[in-house]
């Protein structure tokens, strides 16, 4: 018997490693021209190294953004809330007219940019008991009565995509814009987690500029129970939609952070659909008030990563005073192109990497390359992700597919090596090598002018070596015969102090 619960132990793991059903990436804004620098582009993670290639597509992925991938990491569709688009971008039968109103009109029909709610406002499940039918779970924003309240989400809606019998990766619209609730709804905030089954959700979403939470239990049959619960802080009015939530990969911990504001632990309770407790975690922003931001929770779910446009935090959420922990692990370094590459809305991806977006309609994301490690040694990369077009304020949100049951919650990500970017190379020519390195270590700097900052700094980010050079095509040699073997941290920089390039060598 010990054997055969083992054996399915085991084939339930693979069965939900498998499930890469966000391994494509759907981005890209300003369709008005086919060309190399407008119309869109797609990150497919099935693909290392990973790079963002060009893709024209006439859906302008603007704010709502949200697709679904086979099992095997296939695209099957997409949305930018206003319609739907299968893998050939033509748009699905009945697939047009998402989110109707007044919203939609502007911002899909006159202004063709795509809908617009909060981060995540839209996200797809497959059904728990069919790959051939989908829920497009997504919220709908309407005008309010006054200035005062310009638009707010008045709805959450649903609509079911269904497989055409007998015709590979060809979808249909069933149903769309089905009302689950009218209220008035926070912007954004919706987020989804696995049951204790494994199978069926939970979906979350706060009311508007409250601390009282709409649960919803989805199963094969769709949404089957609604629960309501109040518990935590009442968010700031002013902050509404500007701050994100997300679970921890375990589904056992939810974070609600608003910018400039404490980050709200919520513990949760995958079986009732509850949450269990909730507690403060206190932030310092120094003297900089942020207006935006987001977090995200590391693979093996101990630190919690903070963005605040130009600052990024990590905190250890299994310390017994989790404030205290509280550590800077990046600063923006002033690069703009054409406006401040700042620091956004986070999503883990299926790499195992913490993808952050650098700012409305820019092209580029930052990356967290090891979200699992302490401090530094998380090895943040500003721009680390250079993409062909811009991308609105767009970056997809995605669920935890691969959460197991309790007893066996599997991987949320399988961790790759390299990022790669399109030509324009995101280390300006920077090299370090060899790797791993013995008694020397080579800094290549090629075409780069003025002076330069090679730092060498050891996991507790104290600087180890460091020297200023001046030239351009040069080399340069370190010793580090006299370092201990470990992983160590470089980075270079200009005079200036914008990053040309940054990464881990091992010394041997």
């Amino acid at each position: 018997m010990k054997l055969l619960a083992f054996l399915c132990a085991m084939c339930l793991s693979i069965a939900l490693n498998a499930q890469k059903y966000d391994y494509v990436w759907i981005i890209g804004d300003d369709n008005q021209t086919a060309d190399t620098t407008h119309g869109g582009a797609t990150i497919d993670f099935n693909n290392q190294p990973l790079q963002a290639k060009y893709h024209f597509r006439e859906l302008n992925m603007f704010m709502a953004n949200a697709s679904i991938c086979d099992t095997s990491g296939q695209l099957l569709f997409y949305t930018n809330g206003c319609d739907i688009a299968g893998a050939d971008d033509e748009i699905l039968p009945n697939g047009d007219g998402i989110n109707p109103g007044a919203w939609h009109s502007i911002l899909c029909d006159q202004n063709n940019d795509g809908y617009a709610t909060g981060y995540p406002g839209i996200f797809i499940l497959p059904n728990p008991d069919s790959s051939d039918v989908h829920y497009l779970f997504h919220q709908s924003m309407k005008y309010g009565n006054n200035p005062v309240e310009y638009a707010f989400v008045s709805q959450l809606l649903y609509s079911v995509v269904r497989k055409v019998d007998g015709i590979p990766k060809s979808y249909f619209v069933a149903e769309k814009n089905i009302a689950i609730v009218e209220d008035t709804l926070a912007s954004g905030e919706m987020n989804a987690v696995k049951h204790a089954n494994g199978k069926d959700w939970w979906i979350i979403l706060p009311r508007r500029n409250s601390n009282q939470f709409y649960i919803f239990l989805f199963t094969k049959d769709g949404i089957v129970d609604t629960l309501t619960q109040t518990i935590g802080n009442i968010p700031p009015p002013e902050k509404e939609g500007y701050g994100q939530t997300t679970f921890s990969p375990d589904g056992s911990k939810m974070i609600r952070f608003y910018p400039h504001e404490a980050i709200g632990l919520y513990h949760f309770d995958r079986s009732t659909g509850l949450f269990t407790d909730f507690d403060t975690i206190h932030i310092d922003f120094g003297n900089f008030i942020s207006f935006d931001g987001g977090c995200a929770v590391s693979p093996n779910g101990r630190f919690l990563y903070i963005t605040a446009l130009t600052k990024a935090y990590q905190f250890d959420l299994l310390a017994s005073d989790i404030s205290s922990t509280q550590t800077t692990i990046a600063t923006w370094d002033g690069f703009v192109d054409p406006i401040a590459i700042s620091f956004w809305r986070c999503q883990l991806g299926p790499d195992c990497k913490i993808y952050i977006i650098g700012g409305g309609d820019t092209r580029y994301y930052h990356i967290i390359h090891n979200p699992d490690e302490p401090g530094l040694a998380c090895n943040f990369e500003q721009r680390g992700l250079v993409l062909p077009t811009p991308i609105g304020a767009s970056i997809p949100y995605f669920p935890n597919y691969r959460l197991g049951p309790i007893d066996n919650p599997g991987l949320p990500c399988t961790a790759t090596v390299a990022v790669s970017s399109p030509p324009g190379n995101r280390h300006l020519g920077v090299r370090v090598y060899p790797n791993p390195a013995g008694g020397q270590l080579t800094v290549a700097l090629e075409g780069t002018m003025g002076q330069k900052h090679i730092v060498l700094r050891n996991m507790y980010g104290q600087t180890v070596k460091q020297v200023y050079v001046t030239g351009q095509s040069e080399t340069y040699t370190l010793s580090v015969k006299d370092l201990v073997s470990g992983i160590y941290l470089w980075e270079v920089t200009t005079a200036s102090g914008v990053r040309l390039g940054a990464g881990k060598v091992i010394k041997e």
